[in-house]
């Protein structure tokens, strides 16, 4: 958040947060259409940075987050897998759309898994479900079996952002931003 010189506001649960995004997105656009009409002048979201964004890099749910990614996409905003985000250069969700966005079909195994990535926690852990898990001596491990983890886990990290965010310009400074970020912290993916 420091890269984009955008402010930590702490706030419970994932679908308040992108709701709390969306809200400031809304409000804003209004603010400046408003401003714009009065000055008689023609609304850019491209200049400045502007907006909230929404980063988690721990498991969520989809359920914590299916409901609040429709309706901040009604609203030209996204949310996208985090580790998809970071990990390729030049990459837009145009191009491959799904690539990076949570899957939200009905499975009996995680869609969206990859080996290796997510750390296993007591959140996301099959252990419910009758997998074979040695608990807890494998929470905090390195995920490595699909089995290992709840179907509907968000185990590649998040991020949302409202319409003023989801040009290809903003997104690359926002990619560079996270990029610089992780460098210094990992994501936890867990």
């Amino acid at each position: 958040l420091e890269e984009l010189d955008v402010p930590r506001v702490k706030s419970g649960g994932a679908g308040n947060k992108m709701m709390m995004l969306l809200q400031s997105s809304i409000q804003r656009d209004q603010q400046m259409a408003k401003t714009m009409a009065a000055e008689k002048k023609s609304h850019d979201c491209s200049n400045g940075m502007g907006g909230k964004l929404y980063i988690q890099d721990r498991g969520v749910s989809r359920w914590d987050t299916c409901a609040a990614e429709a309706c901040l996409e009604a609203f030209g905003g996204r949310l996208l897998k985090l580790s998809t985000f970071l990990e390729f250069s030049g990459y837009e969700p145009e191009t491959k759309p799904g690539r990076d966005c949570y899957t939200y079909l009905a499975s009996k195994t995680n869609l969206d898994f990859s080996p290796g990535m997510a750390m296993l926690t007591k959140y996301n852990s099959a252990v419910n479900k009758g997998a074979v898990i040695e608990m807890p001596s494998q929470l905090g491990e390195k995920v490595i079996d699909v089995e290992q983890v709840k179907p509907y886990s968000n185990l590649c990290g998040l991020l949302a952002f409202g319409e003023e965010w989801n040009t290809v310009e903003r997104r690359k400074v926002l990619r560079e931003a996270l990029r610089q970020a992780a460098q210094r912290h990992s994501p936890s993916y867990d």
